[in-house]
């Protein structure tokens, strides 16, 4: 092979590296932005647990929207105030089987919880599903909705 034709396969393969370069940085960037996501989730966990709504505010968009799995509707006030007073004492709360879905600045996160809360007698162990939805702004990802949903067994 001589000339044009050289050149042209050349070219080629040096396209089809570029583009599995890219590919691999935007999957490694996507990996690094769900793995922050997860993280958010924990520390949105943590904050429940503590009743902390100063930490569970940093979290949330101003727009944020919060349906509760008895059907209650909340706004980001009414939910930052629920989780300022709220009755439920924690003994454990956690995550599992979480995905997130990345569209650009916009990321869906679905799993299942577990809670286990303490009454006067025993403690309740509770289990749902989730879906949260997170928009990053300004290099900060928010939560602008989330949906939870108890499962019965």
């Amino acid at each position: 092979m001589k000339g044009p034709m050289r050149s042209a396969i050349a070219g080629y393969v040096l396209m089809v590296a570029t583009c599995l370069a890219i590919a691999a940085q935007n999957g490694k960037v996507a990996s690094d932005e769900s793995g922050r996501i997860v993280s958010l989730e924990s520390a949105w966990n943590q904050a429940e647990v503590q009743h902390d709504a100063r930490a569970m505010g940093m979290l949330l968009a101003e727009t944020f929207e919060y349906t509760d799995s008895d059907g209650r509707f909340m706004n980001r006030g009414q939910w930052l105030d629920l989780i300022r007073n709220g009755v439920d004492q924690y003994e454990q709360l956690g995550n599992s089987g979480m995905t997130v879905h990345l569209y650009g600045n916009v990321a869906i996160v679905t799993g299942g919880y577990r809670e286990r809360i303490k009454s006067k007698r025993n403690a309740l162990v509770r289990f749902g599903r989730f879906t949260d939805t997170w928009i990053e702004q300004n290099g900060q990802w928010k939560c602008v909705a989330s949906q939870a949903t108890l499962i019965s067994y």
